[in-house]
């Protein structure tokens, strides 16, 4: 099964310290976010495909016909935390509100319940065990966050495909992003700027000799001229403007090649009777 998401953020919503974690300074930004997911919108109906959208709450704050289009159009709003922090920078107070804050905010704009999140730069990992618990206290049945292939400080490694997280007594079902090991460390090339810097015949062979994927993007990944947003800064120009002008040409020929589904379907699919576990505490079941 091949899944289809996008991470719905703007661009000052990266992790450089310019512009991490400083939504007053957000405000006064031009933004692209509307104009980039609106092509993503378009690209989506005129090839007949649904997607998983993670959206920032605060993306959900300032424009929420945005989030609403996205899912009147049949697409599944999922959570992507509501100020783009990564897990751990917070302590448990802070997360839990950030978690309340985000899913009161989607379901209040789309009407519908919000119960898949995926957290900010891949940061749930073992010393975050307890932000795992939040996500179940506020209804997330169903997480996308972590990376195959890595232990991220758990007992056993994560699985490369979908599967269980256990912990305290509940279960969380997790869709990982697969890796490659690459010169001994372990590389995502299905999405954002790894799908922009790969030859595409790699993605294609990659995505081809496996039954699982997790594709990801964000409306920046498509945009050929945000360079000029980095004015001034030519290492954040190249790192986001690299791949940009043969993106929306790739993903023409990449969503031909594969058949994609939202998360929310992979889910109903999963034979979950017989996924693995991975217990948080003790590793593997």
């Amino acid at each position: 099964m091949y899944i289809l998401s996008f991470d719905i953020e703007d661009w000052f919503h990266i992790f450089d310290n310019a512009y991490y974690n400083k939504p007053d300074k957000w405000k006064k930004l031009p933004t692209s976010v509307e104009t980039n997911t609106n092509w993503i919108l378009q690209f989506l109906d005129d090839n007949s495909l649904k997607a998983t959208f993670f959206c920032l709450g605060w993306i959900a704050g300032k424009y929420p016909q945005l989030i609403k289009n996205i899912s009147d159009q049949g697409h599944e709003v999922a959570a992507h935390s509501y100020f783009h922090n990564k897990v751990h920078h917070f302590d448990h107070d802070v997360f839990r509100k950030d978690t309340e804050r985000v899913v009161k905010k989607l379901q209040d704009v789309t009407g519908n319940t919000i119960d898949t999140y995926r957290a900010p730069g891949f940061s749930l990992n073992k010393n975050t065990i307890w932000a795992f618990e939040i996500l179940h206290e506020f209804g997330i049945k169903v997480d996308s966050s972590l990376k195959s292939n890595l232990h991220m400080g758990f007992p056993g490694k994560i699985p490369n495909e979908p599967f269980s997280l256990k912990c305290n007594g509940y279960l969380i079902k997790e869709f990982p992003t697969r890796t490659f090991n690459f010169m001994g460390d372990h590389i995502i090339y299905s999405g954002s700027g790894y799908f922009r810097v790969w030859p595409y015949w790699f993605v294609k062979k990659r995505f081809g000799a496996s039954d699982y994927e997790m594709a990801y993007f964000h409306p920046r990944d498509f945009d050929n001229y945000i360079h000029k947003m980095f004015s001034g800064n030519p290492y954040l120009q190249l790192r986001y403007r690299i791949g940009t002008n043969n993106s929306r040409k790739k993903m023409k020929t990449f969503v031909k090649d594969f058949t994609f589904l939202t998360i929310r379907e992979a889910a109903e699919q999963v034979n979950w009777d017989e996924a693995k576990v991975l217990d948080l505490i003790n590793g593997k079941k």
